[in-house]
């Protein structure tokens, strides 16, 4: 019996255990404390065995949690910011109280920050990195106003030479690295942001880089410079190498902000800018002009038949003729330029949250961004978002999703030609038509109409002589009744996921795995009107009411895969990583171009869908694919001896089949010299290393399918529509390849205030992709679209110094940072046939400038004729008769400068192109210019080299001072040693046409004697030619600079002024922009476009404004 009762007593036990016993799907409770109160939002979270979070929960304001478990196995583990965190096993169900211990008490430890590459691939620590790059941190340009990153840059970056298009919204930049590297296709560095190129794959199709300046790409407005953390700028090819054919111009790396673990901060930005253009040329008013013009037109011939109301030859729009209907038009002072400028804003809003916890980190920033330019009726509306999660499902597991958005809305309204039109429409024409009264009706604008009639019919003599300021439409007219409209959206979508395969610890062998997958879509629409009453010309043809619409779509899948291997070795100095990618994009456009004509009269149609004739109509699709497989390793000796290697395979379908793979090897090496033993005694030296480097990175077609054949619609044959061929098929097309050598010092001085590089290099580009290949037109062509063909070289040296805190004075402090190079270029060689493409004959024509390619000479050279001023008198004496005739006059001299004599005695005369079709005699009044071989006449004999357009050296200097939460930061940047075309002074100075001229020209030689540094006036509308502005270096000039950039003020308050308020942070700044410039240019301003293969040209293109911003920032 006794027996009985143990056993009944054993299974209740047993039962009772089992009931208590926690299971999967139990709610396990707790309260959670610190020292002194419950703690509020703490995270709760359930691992399993290899730190995986499978469930989790979160306190409640009284500290409370419940939440069901997965496995009783597991444990839970609870952290709290500021407390230890705590692992616990589940043994129960109910925990009670649980108190955290603070983290105030820690034992004394020391932690070295170890700064490591930000750039794509192995993350490298800085003071490792054997490869040439910069990297610039977005906090220097903190309320600094800027649409895109790229204006900051400038003059920071050693060897990335900026310069601005134009001052036109959405303009943008055009950027050198290093010099030229190709001749045929896009020049401008490759931008990535966060490892993801952010250019349109087939963007180059079909675009004319070379001659493209605000019709090119703007790349950067599609990143919000509030959004970027840092920039990171890969200069040599062994750093290069790892974008294999992408990087053959450099690489402009990005990484834009993340969220961080901590109490969520919400930021504010707000900027408000101010801008106007800068002073231009000062030019002749209407009644100056019209004097001027009267001139012009009698002096070709001696004649004044301009002037007489009863000639043929009679022109109303430049004579006294009040008796024409039209007289009040063209009887004004009208300064063209100062009504197309006006006073431009803008205004940038950002507001950003971020944050974290133990599962999750976060950022959402949005950004609005309205601007009006400083020349009329020009618009900028930009909004841009991006969001950016990093989700820890383990500490093995992390899953990143990136999403950014831009839409831009650029109205141009016809406007950016709007200031070259406004230097050359005549002065003494309204803009408004006029009463008769002369009183400007101001709703209804004028437009020069060619059609008015006299009595006895039409004023033919203005149709003929004034069809040039006919071309020119009212500027102010066309701003206000056109439209052109420009809309662009952009959309990446991004998901990564990181998985810590072995190990977690910088002390373990680890081995981590990348797979990253990307979207990134794309639509850009344009549409125009043009408005028939605004043209002077045709107004009763057959184009009258014109619109044009075009629409580009583009979609792009990327996928990535990355695996990192880091062993852990015993033996203690040794580092080793290796990377292992693979790559794979394909993507798809469509693009859609029409025009209609004869649209309806009215001013609610103004789209093309609005009826009309279609004028033209064209579609076009493209289809690509790429892969590229990519190998790195790194290793390290005690940080002392470094090694990297890179090696990229890149595939590209714009080749044929046996051309598609281009390999792209580089090896970099550095020895940090400062670490050695004997290097100890040198205190002062924190910091010396050398770099030498070696790498091939490449070069692609942006056409797709070279290789294949193309067809395309012929003339016709049979009565039916014929199909032609439309190329030969490229099979043999190879990869373009540029080769570096380069060799690299850091050196870091007081421990490390004061740092900076050297950078010494060489590169050569061979199997340059060159068009206008000539072959034998047996083949039924007579050249190739694209061909390798030649070599060309750039070789210079950067230098760079930056210095942090070098001076500290009590609450004074000092920074500076100075960086400049000098990069050299030289074709090495070219076929005969590509010289003969590139190289353009001499049409004996005013204003040609040859641009050629030479030999062993650099891209960018200007040719020309020499200006040697203007001769004085028409007939020659050796001693002057004062107001008949002199020594300065239009003959031939030899080498010696003596007068040549023909047979008869008499003084040989100067001629332009003796004996061809274009020949003229000079007489007292037109230009000299030197006669090079001294044969008696100026033609190509005389031409020579008169500079290059490519800088010499380029940089920029700057300084900031810290006082008390003031600080004052002034940014410099120069180009030394380049020279434009200033095609502008060209135009206002040639007194040939009827456009406006600058008041340079009063100064111009009238009479026989007059000596002057401006030839005489004389317009070549009458069929009378003269050779007063041929292309000489009288028009190339020096447009070397210094600019102060911005300067800036700025004060970031106490924070013991603003915790009351609830404000972690609060910064205001005042900048002004484009401050001054220092430069012999006589133009408006010397940053002109970029000079690519040809000369580089200032065609009154819009300046840069300048403006000044007030900025706030506030963090919360």
């Amino acid at each position: 019996m006794k027996k009985i009762i143990s056993i009944l007593m054993l299974l209740a036990c047993v039962c009772i255990n089992a009931s208590a016993q926690v299971k999967a799907g139990d709610v396990v409770s707790g309260q959670v404390w610190d020292d002194f109160d419950p703690l509020m939002m703490c995270n709760v979270v359930e691992i399993d065995n290899n730190q995986r979070i499978v469930a989790h929960g979160v306190t409640d304001i009284n500290g409370n949690f419940s939440f069901k478990i997965v496995s009783p196995k597991n444990k839970i583990r609870i952290s709290y910011i500021g407390c230890e965190t705590l692992t616990l096993p589940i043994n129960k169900k109910a925990f009670g109280k649980i108190v955290l211990k603070s983290k105030t008490t820690l034992k004394e430890v020391t932690v070295e920050a170890v700064r490591k590459s930000q750039s794509s691939g192995l993350s490298i620590p800085m003071t490792e990195i054997s490869v040439a790059q910069q990297v610039i941190d977005m906090k220097e340009f903190e309320g600094i106003a800027m649409t895109t990153v790229d204006e900051a840059l400038q003059g920071r970056i050693a060897g990335l030479d900026i310069v601005a298009n134009s001052g036109n919204l959405g303009a943008g930049t055009t950027m050198r690295l290093r010099g030229v590297s190709t001749i045929h296709g896009n020049q401008n560095p490759l931008v990535v942001v966060n490892g993801n190129i952010l250019s349109n794959d087939d963007l180059s199709e079909g675009f004319d880089f070379s001659n493209a300046n605000e019709e090119r790409f703007a790349e950067l407005l599609n990143v919000n410079p509030d959004d970027i953390e840092s920039i990171t700028v890969l200069k040599d090819a062994a750093a290069c190498a790892i974008w294999g054919s992408r990087g053959a111009n450099g690489v402009i790396e990005i990484k834009t902000k993340r969220g961080a673990r901590g109490k969520t901060q919400v930021r504010y930005n707000f900027r408000f800018t101010g801008s106007w253009q800068p002073d231009g040329y000062k030019l002749l008013n209407g009644d100056d002009y019209t004097m001027y013009m009267k001139e012009a037109y009698f002096n070709p011939r001696q004649q004044s038949g301009f002037a007489d109301k009863n000639s043929n030859e009679f022109i109303p729009e430049i004579a006294y003729a009040p008796e024409w209907s039209e007289y009040h038009m063209y009887n004004d002072n009208t300064d063209w330029v100062d009504a197309v400028k006006q006073f431009g804003t803008n205004q940038q809003h950002s507001v950003s949250l971020q944050g974290g916890g133990e599962k999750a980190n976060f950022r959402i920033s949005g950004g609005y961004e309205h601007a009006t330019g400083s020349i009329i009726r020009q618009y900028l509306d930009r909004f841009t978002t991006r969001v950016a999660l990093d989700y820890f499902v383990s500490d093995r597991i992390k899953v990143s999703t990136n999403f950014d958005f831009t839409y831009t809305n650029n109205d141009r309204n016809n406007t950016q030609g709007a200031l070259g039109d406004a230097y050359r429409k005549m002065p003494n024409l309204s803009i408004y038509r006029e009463d008769e009264n002369g009183n400007d009706l101001t709703d209804q604008y004028y437009t020069m109409n060619q059609w008015v009639t006299k009595e006895t019919g039409t004023y033919n003599a203005s149709r003929v002589y004034l069809d040039d300021q006919y071309a020119i439409k009212n500027p102010i007219a066309v701003a206000y009744n056109s439209r052109q409209k420009e809309r662009n959206m952009r959309l990446g979508p991004e998901f990564i996921f990181h998985y810590e395969i072995l190990g977690t610890q910088p002390e373990q062998t680890r081995l981590k795995y990348e797979g990253q997958i990307r979207f990134d879509i794309n639509a850009n629409d344009n549409d125009s009107y043009m408005p028939g009453w605004l043209s002077s010309n045709n107004q009763f043809a057959d184009n009258y009411n014109t619109s044009g619409a075009s629409n580009y779509k583009s979609h792009t899948l990327t996928t990535r895969h990355k695996m990192t291997f880091t062993p852990h070795f015993k033996a203690e100095g040794h580092s080793l990583q290796l990377l292992g990618q693979y790559e794979y994009s394909q993507g798809n456009s469509s693009r859609q171009n029409s025009g209609t004509r004869n649209m309806p009269t009215t001013d609610d149609i103004t789209s093309s869908l609005g009826g009309g004739i279609i004028s033209s109509f064209s579609s076009e699709a493209g289809e690509w694919k790429r892969q590229s497989v990519t190998f790195q390793g790194h290793y390290s000796y005690k940080g002392k001896y470094s090694v990297t290697s890179t090696l990229r395979g890149d595939c590209s379908t714009a080749f044929g089949p046996e051309r598609r793979w281009g390999f792209f090897p580089s090896l970099s090496l550095r020895w940090n010299i400062s670490d050695e033993a004997f290097m100890e005694p040198v205190k002062w030296l924190s910091m010396l290393s050398i770099r030498p480097s070696w790498g091939i990175v490449g070069n692609a077609p942006g056409s797709e399918g070279l290789f294949r054949s193309k067809y395309r619609t012929g003339g016709s044959y049979m009565g039916q529509v014929s199909v032609v061929p439309d190329n030969i098929r490229l099979v043999d097309l190879r990869w373009e390849k540029k080769t570096s050598y380069q060799v690299g010092f850091d050196f870091g001085f007081f421990e490390n205030k004061i740092t900076g590089n050297v950078d010494i290099y060489t590169g050569t580009t061979r199997d340059l992709r060159n068009p206008g290949f000539r072959i034998p037109t047996s083949s039924g062509y007579t050249e190739l679209s694209e061909h390798n063909a030649g070599s060309m070289r750039n070789e210079g040296f950067e230098f760079n110094i930056n210095g942090n805190r070098v001076i500290e004075i009590g609450k004074f402090g000092w920074d500076f940072n100075i960086s400049f190079a000098n990069n050299r270029n030289r074709i090495l060689s070219m076929d005969e046939t590509v010289l003969e493409f590139h190289n353009q004959d001499f049409n004996y024509t005013n204003e040609q400038y040859l641009s050629r390619i030479q030999l062993n000479n650099p891209l960018g050279s200007i040719y020309g004729f020499r200006y040697l001023g203007v001769y004085q008198y028409s007939e020659y004496t050796a001693e002057e008769v004062p107001g008949l005739s002199g020594p300065n006059s239009p003959v031939v001299r030899n080498e010696a400068g003596e007068v040549v004599y023909d047979a008869k005695g008499a003084p040989k005369m100067m001629y332009f192109n003796y004996g061809g079709a274009s020949e003229y005699a000079f007489v007292g009044g037109d230009a000299i210019y030197d006669d090079i071989n001294h044969d008696g006449q100026i033609n190509e004999l005389d031409i020579v080299y008169l500079g290059s357009s490519l800088p010499k050296l380029t940089g920029g200097f700057g300084t900031k001072f810290h006082y008390n939460g003031w600080s004052l930061n002034l940014q410099f940047n120069f180009r030394s040693g380049l020279k434009t075309i200033n095609a502008a002074r060209m135009g206002l100075e040639s007194m040939s046409s009827n456009n406006n001229q600058s008041i340079a020209v009063n100064w111009r030689w009238h009479n026989e004697g007059d000596i002057a540094r401006i030839p005489r006036a004389a317009t070549t509308k009458t069929n009378f030619n003269t050779y007063n502005y041929l292309g000489s270096d009288r028009f190339v000039e020096d447009c070397s600079f210094l600019r102060l950039n911005y300067a800036q003020l700025s004060y970031n308050f106490k924070p013991e002024m603003l915790k009351s308020l609830g404000i972690r942070s609060l910064r205001a700044d005042l900048t002004l922009n484009n401050v001054f410039c220092i430069t012999k240019y006589s133009g408006v301003d010397p940053e002109g476009p970029q000079a690519g293969f040809g000369a580089a040209r200032d065609s009154n293109q819009t300046p840069r404004a300048r403006s000044f911003t007030l900025g706030l920032s506030v963090t919360f």
